[in-house]
């Protein structure tokens, strides 16, 4: 299974894993980690994203 990645620097989505084929600079996992919602962490990661959400407005 192929994975995308994306560049921190320019953006750009790419096939490589190592580093960006544009620009040259490292690549990050685009998507974001799954939430298991009977988790111990439940409640942080709920008020994390909240205030996320509230900086971006």
């Amino acid at each position: 299974m192929t994975k995308i990645w994306k560049c921190t620097s320019c953006g750009r989505y790419t096939l490589s894993s190592d580093k960006c084929p544009s620009c040259g600079e490292r690549v990050k996992n685009p998507h974001p980690p799954n939430i298991n919602l009977q988790g111990k962490y439940i409640d942080t990661v709920v008020r994390l994203r909240r205030e996320m959400r509230w900086k971006q407005e």
